[in-house]
């Protein structure tokens, strides 16, 4: 039996008991045990459902690897000897191309992957440059056969028509590039539109990628120097493409001077060079054999004027100083001389009072300088620079409300070039265009909108009153560091600006100014008239 003593001692112990909470503390710790626990495992199913998926996402991109091939069709074109034969050049031509792929990916270790063509172009455009040279019909779709029987030679293989618009084919590459250059199914793109430095934005986030991205070059593309600072591979695609530009299929200079002569005078000319001017030619003849048996520094001058000139050094806005590739000569009225229109050289025939310097636009800006205003070209005779490349006349600028009201005024009829500008139209009054009086303003504006359209001559022609633009007076055009597009030939946008002499005009025919044409007769009156109110004369 229990003492009193334990007895108390047992009492208190109970009454300690019933007051301590220890045992509701370890059942809340046990309750959030359980809780964590439930969280910790929902976790860990999600991951390892994700990652189950993420394997089978892995195992799926792996079944089906390719390659990309991007291709700007209106740089890279097809040779003359595929897209003359139509429906079977198509087929070959997507047979060469995925045959060079295929051969660069042996080199790789990707000959697994499938090979996806993407080409884009504006076809309408295309196909007319292309009948003007006599490889396709004159046919406005007359690709047609060749782009049917080419997507229809291989399941991935596309050359699709972007439209008329401009950039159009840019938009879509560029698009394309984008959505591609991150997927993992897409092992490898070989990039086609290194003629153009507007893609240059989109492959610079790229830069180094050679494991990823190749650039391809052609003979006939003119590559870029920005697209070599990429970090790239480059490999040359000769079995496919053109071995020269389309836009130099004609010549940008007469290679021989005018009509295949050499020399200022043309061999057709109905005139012959005055004595002072035959020995000015002949002490020219003679400075310049001089100065190629000279040795040295000179050599090393010499070469420095082959290069193109540097229109942002003039413009004061160069942004590579010395590491300039282009040239960074002053070009000041000086130079000129040197080109043989200081000599006191005045054509045969030109009008008394001509000046015997070509004149400078000097209130013009940066290249523009040099070009020559429409009063100084003497009557039968156009402006060329040192390479034989014809040059235009200095354009005013034209404000902003002139070209919106020029604008509404072709709205409602459009106006003939010809009349308005060499002020003689062929057609006479059966022209469709409209001929009524333009003010002076406008008549401005009209001849800059004439000349932003390439003349299909290039720097060969030598057109009396020819209203096509031969070099680009748009210093906004992406071609001179600007952002806005241009028709005229990259070549040309490097071509010298400064007048060296006047050569020969000739009709449309290439005939010389002075004599009829062999179909319409017309006089050298009237073929002088052609050009007299583009060129200023009287």
């Amino acid at each position: 039996m229990l003492t009193d003593q334990e007895i108390e001692r047992a009492n208190a112990q109970l009454a300690q008991f019933r007051t301590d909470d220890e045992l509701s503390r370890i059942l809340d710790q046990y309750a959030v045990l359980i809780e964590s626990y439930k969280r910790l495992k929902s976790d860990y199913e999600e991951e390892r459902e994700a990652r189950e998926k993420y394997k089978r996402m892995a195992r799926d991109q792996e079944r089906n690897p390719f390659v990309l091939v991007l291709v700007d069709g209106d740089g890279y074109v097809f040779k003359d000897s595929l897209l003359g034969k139509r429906t079977d050049g198509g087929s070959e031509a997507a047979q060469l191309l995925n045959d060079e792929v295929k051969a660069s990916l042996r080199r790789r270790g990707l000959e697994h992957c499938q090979v996806m063509i993407r080409i884009y172009a504006n076809v309408h455009g295309l196909s007319k440059a292309l009948s003007k040279m006599g490889v396709v019909s004159t046919e406005s779709r007359s690709m047609a056969p060749f782009i049917a029987s080419f997507n229809r030679s291989y399941g991935l293989t596309e050359f699709i028509d972007a439209g008329q618009l401009k950039e159009n084919a840019d938009f879509k590459l560029r698009a394309l590039l984008r959505l591609y250059a991150e997927n993992s199914q897409c092992k490898h793109i070989y990039f086609a539109a290194c003629h153009d430095v507007g893609y240059i934005s989109e492959l610079t986030p790229y830069t180094g990628h050679s494991s990823r991205f190749t650039l391809v070059d052609a003979p006939g593309v003119r590559f870029h120097d920005e697209f070599r600072k990429l970090g790239m591979g480059i490999e040359e695609f000769r079995n496919v493409f053109r071995d020269t530009p389309i836009d130099t299929a004609l010549p940008y200079r007469n290679a021989g001077g005018v009509n295949g002569v050499n020399g200022v005078y043309g061999g057709a000319s109905t005139e012959k060079p005055t004595l002072s001017a035959a020995k000015t030619a002949a002490s020219a003849s003679s400075s310049g054999r001089k100065e190629d048996e000279k040795k040295g520094e000179k050599k090393d001058a010499r070469k420095d004027d082959k290069k193109a000139p540097c229109v942002f050094y003039a413009m004061g806005k160069c942004r590579y100083n010395t590491e300039c590739r282009m040239s960074h000569a002053s070009p000041p009225s000086d130079a000129n001389s040197d080109a043989g229109h200081s000599t006191g050289w005045v054509p045969s025939g030109s009008p008394p009072g001509t000046p015997t310097t070509p004149g400078a636009s000097v209130d013009a800006p940066g290249p523009l300088a040099n070009l020559p205003r429409k009063v100084n070209v003497p009557r039968g005779y156009v402006p060329v620079n040192c390479d034989d490349h014809r040059l235009d006349c200095y354009l005013e600028p034209v404000t902003t409300a002139v070209e919106t009201r020029l604008r509404k005024r072709i709205e409602q009829k459009k106006l003939c070039n010809a009349y308005h500008l060499a002020n003689f139209c062929g057609s006479g009054d059966r022209c469709e265009f409209d001929h009524e009086p333009l003010e002076a303003d406008l008549l401005a504006a009209l001849e800059r909108l004439a000349r932003a359209h390439p003349c299909p001559r290039r720097g060969a022609c030598r057109v009396e009153g020819c209203t096509h633009g031969h070099i680009c007076q748009n210093l906004k055009c992406r071609y001179h560091g600007g952002k806005e597009y241009c028709r005229i030939p990259p070549a040309a946008h490097s071509e010298i600006y400064a007048t060296a002499r006047y050569a020969p005009s000739t009709d449309k025919h290439g005939k010389p100014v002075g004599t009829k044409t062999s179909d319409s007769g017309v006089s050298s009156s009237m073929s002088s008239s052609y050009g007299a109110a583009l060129y200023g004369y009287d």
